[in-house]
């Protein structure tokens, strides 16, 4: 029997040993758990023969390994009661292989002095040090949870558990004591699970199981360049549909690895691919099935099945072909010597996802696609040829990009009313919509580096009386998983709440004619005087595609209308009735897709619209795009993008702003249009995220301590931003010791910490050069006037397309800066500016325009194109800048003189610099305020 055949043989026995390993420490999840292990204990722990007293069946459950070396079958077997009750684990081999990988995966688990927490109100804490109160009832929770399909557990039974599992086990950490509440129950059990599956697989495949102490695993990485692949679109039902194509080819590759060939599992994902914990087997990829199929052939196969729906139709076939890499070295995790020993060897995940993949499609997949062929390229996939439909030739598409694209549209109108996959519906009153882009840079978290600057025993913490030295935390892959999975939720988070911000009651129209010769669920242009209307043919009737409060105000409507939805739409409705309905007057119906020479055609001459009626639901003015870990993008309309985009800031300084001078966030925004091309808007957001990170130093220039926080002044080069560090756990009470840290620049001379006197302890810092060098780090609250810190700095950056090309003006140079000399801006700036513009807005439009011109004017009259910046250190022409500001027509009662000195000086700043103008061209230009 060939290996892959053995390993699906065994198949119910891998996936029940997966589900041990899930659920080993499942009396964690319990209150009687968080009161033993409270600085107030009360009870005793959740007796280890509970489980088997509730559920009685499993008590004669083996988990059974038989193992093939030679002519000899070797049997090991034990319960599942028993193997859930860690003081048998030393009985045979299968306990043994469970403390081992239960061990691998926890040897985050270093030993705090303290931090025990009171009960009731414990506390999960975030890998960032952002605690969420642990729910009630666990306990009656974990009982429920589905203990007797382990009894006949299967796939169908795995699917429901580790929906539940991972419900649960993410609300309660694996211990309370802080620092060490910050890996949750799931993350551990999750990789235990893993662990334990692969290493029996491992025993299988090779026939003669090692011993406990000499087990190893690898990481097998399967990767595509989904980026490119889902953003090279023309339409977003396009991209909606490249991504839910995607999905389902990584879900295919999933089910080959962790159910069809049980070998591994996946521990990592996203918009590029998965990462796998898989046994250390060197030639893995290379093993085959009774057929002869290899491993890496079947998972490939499988990858080209991926569809929408489980229609066959629309597969990915050899669009994208996916990159497998099997990691060069086995690791162990914790040392097998522990604790006389520590040369823990770790999983290399951060090389396997910071490598540029090439997904070059299938030659000769493609190649069939063209014989006998002699058509146009299809413009969506750039593969296949056009048609050979009509409907799908009339749209310059093949066959398959149409069936994807009617599907997606076919969704949209039919159970996902709730949401739009139209740009036309998101643009707001004036036809403009934005594009933002978000990504945290995890380089040197995911490679372990900046782990070293979150510590586990603190300096001069008053609850180590046994002076035990100070320690970092350990880079555990509990730990790094915890952190992308932190900065996933962050972005689902946003994506959830911006949809719940931009959702209100919206109406869209149904507007009925007889039957025309149109495609189902094909989007067309209605001409409405003088505007088009976007609308969706559903058998019977054309439903509005389009933001109605725009198509009011284009057909006149007062303001008093045009902003409220509901009345919008009353007026677009009335006006149709009037013009179509009573009037008779003839529709004209147009393809937007069509070639010139087709494009003008009516296609319902001589059709007469005869009812006009409303689809009530709400829905929300926004299309969500991308929320992966390192990775968001979203569009909003361009009215609501400085709403959403301070959310997102206000979320990142609470929850990540312990470890936001490590941690840095960029977001950007790109304006456009309605009827701009979403290629280019797609092209222009993905320039704002190629960037590098930034490490820069800033000196404090103040300091404000108080009971809960730190108010930081910071400034750098004239730069000046202000942060508030939260010093507190979530309790309000317990003092932070291990995460607000800064990195200190004493130039190599250990006696500038004085870490005698105050919170700090040398660690090694990572540089952009991929080198790493001592320093200090100094808790935010020992922080000194005078004293220098390096930071990766956050920005903010913002670009208006008035014409397509000016996506190429987005480039950053080695200093993370544009040609635009103004940005990107710093992320803290965003509360700044919005406080200028607010000054500003004292004056009249005609005024505003007036003082920036003439600012600008005399800067170009003076420097010329200033390539380096001299008008920006020149005092005569922040004089004149000064002046000229003082000298514009303020209105009575709202003086110059009135603003506080400091932000006068901050307008002045701002007119010296040019961010007048960014301002200017924000607000008036591109919002039409």
């Amino acid at each position: 029997m060939n290996q892959l055949d053995v390993l699906a043989q065994h198949r119910e026995m891998l996936l029940l040993a997966e589900a041990i390993g899930w659920l080993h420490d499942y009396r964690k999840c319990s209150d009687e758990q968080l009161k033993v292990q409270a600085s107030n204990p009360q009870g005793s722990a959740l007796p280890r023969n509970e489980l088997a007293n509730r559920y009685n069946q499993l008590t004669g459950v083996n988990l059974q390994l038989s193992v093939q070396s030679g002519a000899q079958t070797t049997t090991i077997a034990q319960t599942i009661t028993n193997l859930l009750d860690d003081n048998t684990w030393n009985n045979n081999l299968l306990g043994q292989y469970l403390s081992r990988c239960h061990n691998t995966a926890h040897f985050d688990k270093q030993e705090p002095v303290g931090g025990k927490q009171a009960y009731p109100g414990m506390q999960i804490s975030s890998p960032f040090g952002f605690e969420r109160a642990i729910p009630n009832n666990l306990t009656a929770k974990m009982w429920a949870l589905p203990w007797a399909s382990l009894a006949n557990y299967s796939q169908t039974e795995r699917q429901t558990l580790l929906s539940k599992l991972g419900e649960l086990f993410t609300q309660v950490g694996a211990d309370t004591r802080r620092p060490i509440n910050e890996v949750d129950l799931w993350s551990w059990g999750l990789l235990v699970g893993a662990l334990y599956k692969a290493a029996l697989a491992s025993a299988l495949l090779l026939g003669n199981p090692p011993p406990a102490r000499d087990l190893r695993w690898r990481l097998l990485s399967v990767r595509v360049n989904g980026f490119d692949y889902i953003l090279n679109v023309d339409r977003i039902p396009d991209l909606l549909a490249k991504q839910e194509l995607l999905t389902d080819c990584l879900n295919r590759v999933r089910d080959v690895l962790e159910v069809t060939h049980p070998v591994g599992s996946e521990v990592y994902r996203d918009e590029n691919g998965s990462v796998f914990v898989v046994p250390d087997v060197s030639d893995l990829l290379a093993i085959t099935d009774n057929n002869g199929q290899s491993l890496q052939s079947i998972i490939e196969q499988e990858f080209a099945k991926g569809t929408v729906k489980s229609n066959p139709c629309p597969q990915l076939g050899g669009e994208l072909t996916p990159h497998l890499e099997l990691e060069q070295h086995p690791w162990w995790g914790q040392d097998p010597n522990w604790p006389n020993s520590s040369n823990d060897e770790l999983p290399d995940i951060s090389s396997l996802l910071n490598q540029r993949i090439v997904s070059p499609a299938n030659v000769d997949d493609v190649k069939q696609h063209w014989q006998n062929r002699t058509a146009d390229i299809c413009t969506v996939c750039g593969l296949r040829p056009q048609g050979p439909s009509s409907k799908a030739a009339e749209r310059n598409v093949c066959d398959i990009c149409e069936a994807r694209r009617a599907d997606r549209s076919q969704r949209w109108a039919t159970s996902e009313t709730d949401r739009t996959i139209w740009i036309d519906e998101v643009a707001d009153t004036n036809g403009r919509f934005a594009l933002i882009v978000g990504q945290f840079d995890l380089t040197h978290w995911l490679d372990g580096s900046l782990l070293q600057s979150l510590l586990l025993i603190a300096p001069h913490d008053p609850q180590n009386t046994n002076n035990k030295p100070v320690t970092s935390k350990t880079p555990s892959f509990s730990r790094l998983r915890r952190i992308w999975e932190t900065t996933r939720r962050f972005w689902h988070e946003v994506q959830e709440e911006a949809l719940l911000k931009l959702r209100d009651d919206r109406r869209r129209l149904k507007i009925y004619l007889k039957q025309p010769n149109l495609g189902p669920f094909h989007v067309y242009d209605l001409v409405v005087g003088p505007t088009d209307l976007s609308v969706v043919w559903m058998a019977g009737y054309l439903l509005t595609a389009d933001n109605l409060c725009y198509i009011a105000r284009q057909l006149g409507a007062e303001s008093g209308i045009y902003t409220s939805p509901a009345a919008a739409a009353i007026f677009v409705e009335e006006y149709l009735c009037k013009q179509f309905v009573k009037n008779a007057r003839q529709p004209i119906l147009r393809n937007p897709d069509a070639s010139p020479s087709l494009g003008r055609a009516n296609l319902v001459s001589g059709i007469k619209i005869n009812q006009i009626d409303y689809q009530n639901n709400a829905y929300a003015t926004a299309i969500p795009i991308l929320a992966e870990p390192r990775s968001f993008l979203m569009l909003v309309p361009a009215d609501k993008s400085l709403e959403v985009l301070k959310q997102i800031k206000a979320k990142y300084e609470c929850e990540m702003g312990k470890v936001r001078d490590r941690l840095p966030l960029h977001l950007g925004c790109i304006f456009a249009a309605r009827r701009t091309p979403i290629r280019a808007v797609l092209e222009a957001g993905r320039a704002m995220l190629d960037r590098e990170p930034l490490l820069q130093q800033w000196q404090i220039k103040q300091v404000d301590r108080q009971p809960g926080h730190v108010v930081l002044q910071l400034e750098r080069s004239g730069y000046s931003v202000q942060w508030q560090i939260p010093l507190k756990m979530g309790d309000g009470t317990t003092d932070d010791l291990w995460y607000p840290y800064f990195f200190l620049e004493t130039n190599g001379d250990d006696s500038k910490a004085d870490a005698s006197k105050r919170l700090a302890v040398k660690v090694l810092m990572p540089q952009s050069n991929g080198k790493k060098v001592d320093e200090w780090i100094v808790h935010a609250g020992d922080l000194r006037i005078g004293e220098t810190i390096y930071r990766w700095s956050s920005t903010f950056d913002f670009e208006f397309l008035d014409t397509t090309a000016r996506r190429f003006e987005i480039s950053y140079d080695e200093y993370g800066r544009r040609p635009r000399r103004t940005r990107p801006f710093y992320l803290e700036d965003l509360d700044r500016l919005e406080e200028l513009w607010c000054s500003m807005t004292r004056l009249t439009k005609t005024q505003r325009h007036q003082v920036i011109r003439t600012i600008e004017a005399t800067r170009e009259a003076w420097y010329g194109t200033d390539d380096n910046g001299q008008s920006t250190t020149d005092e005569v022409f922040k004089q004149f800048v000064a002046d000229t500001l003082a000298g514009a027509a303020w209105p009575k009662g709202q003086a110059w003189s009135t603003i506080p000195a400091e932000w006068r000086e901050k307008l002045i700043q701002a007119g010296v610099r040019g961010e007048l103008t960014d301002l200017a061209e924000l607000h008036m230009e591109i919002l039409k305020e």
